[in-house]
């Protein structure tokens, strides 16, 4: 079990996080484990919801699919890194992916993702990786 770390009257609340996955399924696992670390999540269910929803509410971390319809993951992830909002240039990203082959780690690295988590989600590996990558945000 993960310890959650612990909140004081000091400490700003847990950021934002913006969950983007096609399936309801996995936006669910994913919105439950990040909101149990104390996280406050958005979701959208492909990339062009998501990159209007960033844009309107600038979230302050994103967990985002690959394989989506409309826009997918790396055309999200490529429109908040050239896009005009310089919060969003620099927002970290996690992928959750079936998707994942060196090519694509390839890629999503020269996208400067901080994480890649394989699907079936391991909740652990995520919660590790959000704990890492999004407190300090």
């Amino acid at each position: 079990m993960l310890k959650v770390p612990e909140r004081n009257s000091d400490r700003e609340l847990f950021p934002t996080v913006l969950v983007v996955d096609d399936a309801a399924s996995s936006r669910h696992l994913v919105t439950r484990t990040l909101e149990r670390l104390g996280f406050s999540t958005l979701v959208a269910e492909d990339g062009r919801a998501a990159l209007k929803l960033a844009r309107d509410t600038s979230p302050d971390a994103i967990v985002t699919d690959l394989e989506m319809p409309i826009m997918d993951g790396e055309k999200l992830i490529e429109g908040l890194r050239t896009g005009d909002i310089e919060h969003l240039r620099d927002i970290p990203i996690i992928v959750c992916s079936s998707k994942i082959n060196e090519k694509t780690l390839s890629e999503l690295n020269q996208l400067h993702v901080e994480a890649v988590v394989p699907k079936p989600v391991n909740v652990r590996a995520l919660a590790v990786a959000a704990l890492r990558y999004f407190s300090a945000v």
